[in-house]
């Protein structure tokens, strides 16, 4: 039923945090204690003799969340049954009185759970509280952690604080870091695959931060001020940024993109860098050292910190980089500032933001194992296992499956599976109207075998360019002498540690099969990243790009635990004419240095027409 939002007249029923409507109303919706607001938002339902039948009153702070208007916007309001519990609360809290004011974290979180006792919270929620009858005080929900995005609180509830403004200050706060709770899990912030990063960036960063200043400033050390996570894309970089605030008790990260720092202003780009740490250097002016942690997140960093001197344009860049290096490590540098950087290149970075005192912690954060694959599927799947919609999944088979793949991709793997038995759905009811399957509705394995099909991996082997490779072969000696030193060197790699790469050369006259013999030998390894370095691919780039093309080729097989790289028609490859002779030098010296330069498991096929 829809309701016309009102606000509340009567002061006390608006500090309550419930929402109001007038017994009438109540009779007819048959509401017992709980109500669903907009099919989304669960609140706790209060009677009130100043609504007026069919209306429902919100206070300012209710009408600000669901973003309604009194006296013009409705609210659809459903029956709800209790919620679920609340595991963990991660609260920010305004003081909305002038003068400074400081409070006992530990009696806040006591008067808060006794007084909202199984009271309903949804995620970004903002409400009132009062403290000792006199301290007004505005509360948003950041973080909310259970089975939903809204759940009720009890006293197994984990509640954890922040501060918003300059004018609060919580005190006894020893046990407000997430990282130190014994139930903590990383699951429980929607990340997987990520437990060896995170206990090296706990060690390295966070557990310095969970003692007392005092004590740490007779260690004589300095807290870490720079995080460097770097990668390929999809690998979660920017979730573990965003979720470090939360882990450490801290405020609400900045989160900036890179090129949003540049302006077309003489000097703006700089005071840009500045304006991020203008928040933390206020409050540490007024709190010192019981000061609480602020977080800048640097997304592309590379794009603004880039090597100086290797600019062509107006220096723009190298200006910033100054600005950063002063703020970070400078005369008055802070130490209630962590600043984090996220890239896919770093070897772009400035080596000057890289040593110690800056961005001293560099963590590359790589494709997931087998292990944490599972992780990540899990984290994806647990709504639908909770519901019971996933049928004969075998999660641990889909692991094993999906090698190199990145956590953004696992996600689209499961995401694809789940589109199969909803067109399934939709051919079954044949409507034009939103469907709301009445009858069981399932996942099953066959839909993410298809899934996989569908998504491949940017790290792993792409069956389209190998596809004008799949010739017939004849059964003759060579070819299968061929076939059998190729599995052979693949198997001795394999399980040998003395080495890392192999290296197998074809050579013949042209048509004779080389390049589909060698595609033949590598789609049957099943090595997971296999790529082909072809004359074809680098028509029309200047040898400076040849050459980068190479690199990131070789580059992005480091990635990969085993990988094989095709070089084909090399002598056309390195542009070898045989009157002169003459060749591309460049072209030859990187791929010598790359061929040479072996990790993980790798092998190299390569071959020429003919020798010279």
């Amino acid at each position: 039923m829809d309701l016309q939002v009102v606000s509340i007249k009567d002061l006390e029923e608006g500090f309550t945090n419930q929402i109001y409507i007038n017994n009438d109303t109540k009779k007819k919706l048959k509401i017992d204690k709980y109500v669903l607001l907009d099919d989304k938002y669960v609140f706790m339902i209060g009677i009130s003799t100043n609504i007026d039948k069919n209306k429902l009153g919100l206070n300012k702070a209710q009408r600000e969340f669901l973003n309604k208007v009194a006296e013009q916007d409705f609210c659809e309001v459903l029956p709800y049954k209790k919620p679920k519990q609340i595991s963990l609360l991660f609260l920010s809290v305004e003081f909305l009185g002038r003068d400074p004011l400081e409070i006992s974290g530990k009696k806040f979180i006591k008067d808060f759970k006794e007084r909202f006792d199984e009271f309903p919270l949804n995620l970004g929620q903002i409400f009132y509280f009062i403290l000792d009858d006199i301290n007004y005080l505005k509360v948003t929900v950041c973080e909310l952690m259970g089975e939903e995005t809204n759940g009720i609180i009890d006293n197994e509830t984990d509640v954890y604080l922040t501060t918003k403004g300059s004018n609060l200050l919580f005190t006894e706060m020893e046990d407000n870091k997430i990282f130190m709770n014994k139930n903590f899990s990383f699951e429980m912030l929607g990340i997987g695959g990520l437990k060896k990063e995170f206990s090296l960036l706990f060690r390295r960063a966070f557990v310095q931060r969970a003692f007392d200043s005092s004590f740490i400033e007779k260690l004589g050390i300095k807290h870490v001020k720079g995080i460097m996570l770097y990668g390929p894309p999809g690998t979660g970089k920017t979730l573990i940024a965003s979720q470090i605030g939360t882990i450490l008790g801290a405020k609400k990260p900045q989160i900036v993109n890179g090129p949003e720092i540049l302006n077309k202003f003489v000097g703006q780009s700089e005071e840009n860098i500045r304006n991020l740490f203008k928040d933390a250097e206020e409050e540490y002016k007024q709190k010192k050292e019981k000061s609480q942690l602020h977080i800048i997140i640097f997304d592309e960093i590379d794009a603004i910190c880039k090597s100086r001197g290797t600019s062509t344009s107006s220096g723009i860049g190298d200006q910033v980089v100054n600005q950063l290096l002063s703020k970070m490590d400078g005369v008055e540098s802070l130490d209630n500032v962590l600043v984090i950087g996220i890239t896919n290149r770093f070897d772009l970075i400035d080596s000057a933001l890289l040593r110690p005192g800056r961005f001293e912690i560099h963590l590359e954060i790589s494709l997931p194992d087998e292990k944490s694959r599972l992780e990540i599927l899990n984290v994806h799947t647990k709504k639908m296992a909770s519901n019971n919609i996933l049928q004969d999944v075998n999660l641990e088979e889909i692991s094993k499956l999906t090698r190199n793949y990145t956590g953004a991709e696992l996600a689209a793997v499961v995401k694809s599976a789940v589109s199969f038995p909803l067109v399934r759905k939709v051919e079954l009811e044949k409507t034009c109207q939103n469907i709301v399957p009445k009858d069981e509705f399932k996942v099953q394995m066959s839909d993410f075998l298809e899934a996989l099909k569908e998504v491949n991996p940017s790290f792993g082997v792409n069956e389209k360019d190998f596809s004008q490779f799949n010739k017939m072969f004849y059964e003759i000696s060579i070819f299968k002498n061929g076939i059998s030193l190729g599995n052979e060197l693949l198997r001795k790699l394999k399980c040998t540690n003395l080495y890392n790469i192999s290296s197998l050369l074809f050579h013949g006259p042209n048509g004779t099969g080389k390049t589909s013999l060698a595609v033949k030998i590598a789609l049957n390894s099943r090595f997971p990243y296999v790529k082909i370095i072809s004359p074809k691919n680098i028509i029309g780039l200047s040898e400076y790009e040849k050459v980068r093309y190479i690199k990131d080729t070789f580059s992005d097989s480091y990635k990969s635990s085993e990988s094989i790289i095709i070089l084909d028609d090399l002598e056309n490859l390195i542009e070898y004419v045989a009157i002169g002779p003459r060749f591309s030098n460049t072209i030859l010296q990187a791929l010598k240095i790359f061929i040479k330069t072996g990790r993980q498991k790798q092998i190299i096929c390569f071959w020429y027409n003919q020798f010279y």
